[in-house]
């Protein structure tokens, strides 16, 4: 689905689909199409004094990616696994901050 104006923030579209000039974002799958996405993660830490502080930084994590597949209309929080949501790939991978 295009993302909105928002980048993706938030749950409130920043404007309606009659106002936008352009897509700032493709993020649909296409058949037969590689697609490389990136996405940030923040690390875990504590903060001391009100700042992050480096020496908790963790500096590795297991990431675990899972791309579903869910028909147009369905609910990712009411839906049934193997009924109205299917899962077509996961993986999980260790993250390393250098």
């Amino acid at each position: 689905m295009p993302q909105s104006p928002a980048y993706g923030k938030g749950d409130k579209m920043v404007y309606g689909p009659f106002r936008k000039s352009g897509m700032l974002r493709d993020t649909s799958l296409q058949p037969g199409k590689k697609t490389v996405e990136t996405f940030e993660i923040k690390f875990p830490y504590e903060e001391k004094d009100g700042k992050p502080d480096p020496a908790t930084i963790k500096r590795e994590i297991d990431v675990t990616i899972k791309l579903w597949y869910m028909p147009a209309g369905g609910d990712h929080k009411k839906g049934v696994v193997d009924k109205d949501q299917y899962l077509f790939y996961e993986t999980t991978k260790t993250v390393k901050v250098q």
